[in-house]
């Protein structure tokens, strides 16, 4: 598990099909719930087959790094894995260790929250439930602190020809609107 700047992930090499499967019996996910990835920054989105039209480029020049994934069409077979066949949700994170693993590592990391999939849990249950799979070693935890709920990363849909917002979080919906309406 790694902090991130909304809230904890459980994260790992996303181009390894045992991570992403462990992940989706942590997580108690289905296998066609896709998953995201992290990126330590816009470059690297280019090396792994994952094109951004230029219309999404003020997004990523006003967010990134920051809370909100954007849906992008794929030509990576590796990453086709996480559960979509032509897209995958990606994000720069603004969490330093983040940003440091992934441009150390090279490869995209799976990016995903830690949490049961489903589940309305309360902070003190979803402390539990880390805590409990941190104690097995089901999972490392990358900071022994306590998880803090923070609104999820906004997730847009840019497969399009202009973004749609599939999931609202921490960037809101009119602050969004307001980089895209010049374009």
């Amino acid at each position: 598990m790694l902090p991130s700047e909304t809230q904890y992930a459980l994260s790992g090499d996303a181009t390894q099909p045992d991570v992403i499967e462990r992940a989706r019996a942590l997580k108690g996910r289905g296998p066609s719930a896709p998953f995201s990835v992290f990126f330590h920054g816009l470059p690297a989105l280019a090396d792994w087959g994952i094109r951004l039209p230029v219309w999404e480029l003020p997004l990523t020049q006003h967010f990134w790094p920051g809370p909100l994934t954007l849906v992008l069409p794929l030509r990576n077979r590796l990453l086709r894995r996480l559960g979509s066949d032509d897209t995958v949700g990606v994000r720069v994170s603004s969490e330093p260790l983040l940003r440091r693993l992934g441009a150390t590592f090279g490869k995209p990391l799976l990016a995903t929250s830690a949490n049961p999939s489903g589940a309305r849990l309360t902070v003190t249950q979803e402390n539990a439930w880390l805590r409990r799979l941190a104690e097995t070693g089901a999972v490392k935890w990358a900071r022994p602190s306590r998880y803090v709920r923070r609104p999820a990363s906004t997730v847009l849909d840019c497969t399009g020809s202009r973004p749609r917002q599939l999931r609202p979080g921490a960037v809101p919906e009119s602050a969004w609107r307001a980089i895209i309406r010049g374009i």
